[in-house]
């Protein structure tokens, strides 16, 4: 699958859906260029974030990444199960578009969010967005 229609299905997956924390921000699609069969590792996540060595890094599953909002209780607003539904569909799409999908967070209270995989042709790309935690 080629690079602008996994961007397209992305960009529909998420169009109006924000990633939840003490601020919400809206979700980017996210293209590593120049990064074709890199290794998907801390050093390079770091360089595509433009962050040195040294700088806070962590590496999570998408599903426990996105655990809180895949799952509404039973008592939850409509809203909230139509919300929930659309990052359930969200994870479901990340795995279908791409291989080897993974969270990378970098930095301390405001951090950049990366959820990266590699396309059929090796290429690293994914969303990006921001969470607040202080």
């Amino acid at each position: 699958m080629d690079l602008k229609t996994i961007e397209a299905e992305l960009k529909e997956a998420t169009d109006g859906l924000l990633m939840m924390s003490e601020t919400d921000a809206p979700f980017e699609f996210y293209q590593a260029e120049n990064f074709r069969n890199k290794q998907l590792d801390k050093e390079t996540v770091l360089r595509l974030a433009g962050m040195p060595a040294e700088y806070p890094f962590e590496e999570l599953e998408l599903g426990y990444f996105l655990r809180n909002m895949t799952q509404a209780s039973p008592e939850a607003h409509e809203e909230a199960k139509q919300q929930a539904n659309r990052f359930q569909h969200l994870q479901k799409k990340l795995h279908e578009l791409l291989q080897d999908v993974k969270v990378y967070r970098v930095g301390e209270t405001q951090k950049l969010v990366l959820i990266l995989g590699r396309t059929t042709e090796g290429e690293i790309a994914g969303l990006k967005t921001i969470v607040v935690e202080t």
